[in-house]
């Protein structure tokens, strides 16, 4: 067990609390497949099934997403609101060796 230190030197005390909050930490992720609906892809740790992301997607879409499942560092997540058709064939157009695909408008 640590000892507490002799000789308090933080500028400000410290109040007890105990509460919940909500941390945000930027995780890099490699997409493995995507629909309209949602991706696959791998992360770099591990994340928990129901936890809700916000994913950068390559041409500047955004989208909120809560994942679905799990399998060690690869998830695949529901988008909160659909891809529309550019925003998929974008996400597609940046990987540059995607097999030929069909995106209907």
């Amino acid at each position: 067990m640590a000892s507490k230190p002799l000789i308090d030197n933080r500028r400000e005390p410290r109040i007890p609390a105990e509460c919940r909050g909500l941390a945000r930490l930027a995780v890099s992720i490699e997409i493995l497949d995507a629909s309209a609906a949602g991706l696959r892809a791998r992360a770099g740790m591990s994340l928990a099934a129901g936890a809700l992301l916000k994913l950068t997607l390559p041409g500047g879409a955004e989208r909120h997403a809560r994942i679905a499942w799990v399998d060690d560092h690869v998830f695949g997540c529901e988008f909160m609101k659909p891809l529309n058709s550019k925003e998929l064939r974008d996400l597609v157009d940046a990987t540059a060796n995607a097999a030929p695909y069909a995106i209907c408008a």
